[in-house]
This record gives structure tokens, C-alpha cells and sequence, in this order.
């Protein structure tokens, strides 16, 4: 069953299954966009702790800060793992070599299938 929980022209969050979904809608991502995509999903998942998808076949250029962030304790709150999802051998080649410089602090990897993605975060959903 999938939850609506924000969406505005930004960022659409749904939770599914236990995890929180992220379709981003931006092109660019700068930090002050950044760090509003991560006050949405915290306020929408009222803090707690899950594993995230996050939808980034949408972005064309993100800055450096705004990567840097997104890696960072604050970027990760909230986060058990992330699952990235990208369409493209660019966005490939991009979200590696962003995975390399910026290391994320939760387990995270890079899918260009959404089931697979899923499935591999299905093992950090909570069991309630």
C-alpha cells in the first residue's frame, strides 16, 4: 500500500512497504534546495528512521555543496540505506563518482530498476 505523505513542484514522498520514496522533480539541485528536500522528508516521515529510494532520474546538475550535504550526518538523518535510482549510463557514471567523493554515512547503492532497488532495501525495513 503507498502513503502520499508530501508533494508540492519539488519532491513527491510516498511510503511503501515500509519505505520512503523520494521522486524528485528538480533538474538542479543546489543546497538551499537540499536541505529543503531533507526538512520534507523528515517533517513527513515525523523523524523516523527508514530506508529511502530516492528517485533521482529527474536531476541534470547538482553542486558540489548540495552533494557534500546530501552525504553528510544531517543529509543522512533519518536514513537506514538508500537506494538510488537513475535511468541512464550519465546518471551512472554521475551517482558513482559522487558515491566515491562524498561518501554517503548510511549504506547506499545505485539502481536503474526500481524493483531491484526495493528489494535490496527490503532488508532494512523495520520489523514492527
Amino acid at each position: 500500500m503507498k502513503t502520499l505523505l508530501f508533494e508540492n513542484h519539488e519532491i513527491e514522498i510516498i511510503l511503501e512497504a515500509g519505505i520512503v520514496i523520494c521522486n524528485w522533480k528538480s533538474s538542479y539541485i543546489d543546497l538551499n534546495t537540499a536541505e529543503r528536500m531533507i526538512k520534507y522528508r523528515l517533517e513527513s516521515t515525523n523523524f523516523g528512521l527508514y530506508p529511502l529510494l530516492s528517485n533521482i532520474r529527474s536531476i541534470i546538475h547538482g553542486t558540489r555543496e548540495a552533494r557534500v550535504f546530501l552525504a553528510s550526518e544531517k543529509g543522512c538523518e533519518g536514513i537506514i540505506a538508500a537506494a538510488l535510482l537513475i535511468d541512464s549510463p550519465l546518471g551512472s557514471l554521475v551517482s558513482n563518482f559522487w558515491l566515491n567523493i562524498n561518501k554517503p554515512l548510511r549504506p547506499t547503492k545505485i539502481f536503474s530498476d526500481e524493483l531491484k532497488a526495493k528489494e535490496w532495501l527490503t532488508q532494512y525495513v523495520k520489523k514492527v
